[in-house]
């Protein structure tokens, strides 16, 4: 008996070769104070090497933002595109400021940054990171203003969350949020005290002035997170309460089902983190209806398309940058000033 062997070549095998950055970014500074009269001033510079991918193409970088305490997962970093094959940035006043800010940093105080550099062609890479001390200052914008003082804060317009008036056209808004126990009784007021005007509920949507009055309470149904809107035209209000999700090609769920988003009662946030798809776009939207739910604006702000009170307008609805699992945020904790990140 002759025994034959044969035998194929193995195919050759391919290796995803690892990329990464050799150091951390360099900053100009480990400290920053940022004063009214340097906001205009570039006042910090970070630099860092290239990564080196096994395509030869131009690399995308970005510079990411995050409180120290958060640097186990990053879940609340903010971030700014910087460009292609760029490696270093210069920051002004203005830009840390407004970093500082979405970050939610407590102004006039030194607070310890961890800054980071993303890089992406085919796939991501993270510095180790950097830490810079920042002094934000405060910036007021003198938006009209209504206070919503209620059981659920001990009653102290003082301390009270906002409605503010972008337009000053007598029309308010603001989110609020009730947690369980309590009453759910509310009013408004139109300074930061009961004297001398406030506000109470003259049913059936209407408002009443409610001076020294001890009813006219307006009652949330339950504990939940509240649109609040206020005309003072017409003396009416509107109160919803939402839970906020994502929907669209980008989303798990596509057009067809939200993805929902959980709710931080600490940070005042909403999150999840999912597989999001680059072929495609989301908008965020409440109680799955198209009652209320936000794109963006020309200049890529959170910008309402559906509101009970205003008109229908087209929106820019968001992507993501490449395939992957995303956590996206959604703060509406700053009435005037709602904002997302996607992480």
């Amino acid at each position: 008996m002759v025994l034959v062997a044969g035998c194929n070549k193995d195919s050759e095998l391919t290796v995803l070769q690892p990329i990464h950055f050799d150091k951390a970014p360099v900053a100009s500074s480990n400290a920053v104070v940022i004063t009214q009269d340097n906001v205009n001033s570039a006042l910090l510079t970070i630099n860092w090497e290239a990564v080196v991918y096994p395509i030869e193409a131009p690399v995308n970088y970005f510079l990411q933002f995050t409180e120290v305490s958060d640097t186990a997962n990053w879940k609340f970093l903010k971030e700014m595109e910087v460009g292609t094959d760029i490696l270093s940035t210069s920051l002004s006043g203005e830009d840390l400021n407004e970093m500082a800010d979405r970050l939610g940093l407590e102004p006039f105080t030194e607070n310890p940054i961890a800054i980071r550099v993303k890089s992406y062609l085919d796939r991501f890479a993270w510095s180790s990171l950097t830490v810079v001390n920042i002094t934000p200052f405060e910036v007021v914008i003198d938006l009209p203003s209504l206070w919503v003082p209620g059981d659920y804060q001990g009653w102290n317009p003082a301390t009270a969350p906002r409605l503010v008036s972008p337009f000053d056209d007598g029309i308010y808004e603001g989110y609020i949020y009730i947690p369980e126990g309590g009453s759910y009784e509310f009013k408004i007021t139109a300074q930061k005290a009961w004297e001398s005007i406030a506000y109470g509920d003259g049913g059936a949507g209407t408002l009443v002035e409610s001076n020294n009055s001890t009813s006219d309470y307006f009652t949330a149904p339950e504990a939940g997170y509240y649109l609040l809107s206020v005309d003072l035209n017409q003396m009416i209000y509107l109160l919803i309460k939402t839970e906020w999700g994502l929907i669209g090609a980008a989303t798990p769920g596509g057009w067809d089902a939200d993805t929902e988003m959980t709710f931080d009662s600490e940070t005042q946030v909403w999150s999840v983190t999912a597989n999001m798809i680059f072929n495609g776009s989301f908008k965020f939207r409440a109680n799955q209806a198209w009652q209320l739910d936000f794109g963006t604006d020309t200049e890529g702000k959170l910008a309402y398309a559906n509101h009970p009170w205003k008109e229908y307008v087209v929106r820019e609805e968001l992507i993501v940058s490449a395939d992957g699992s995303y956590t996206i945020i959604l703060d509406l904790s700053h009435p005037g000033e709602y904002s997302y990140s996607i992480n």
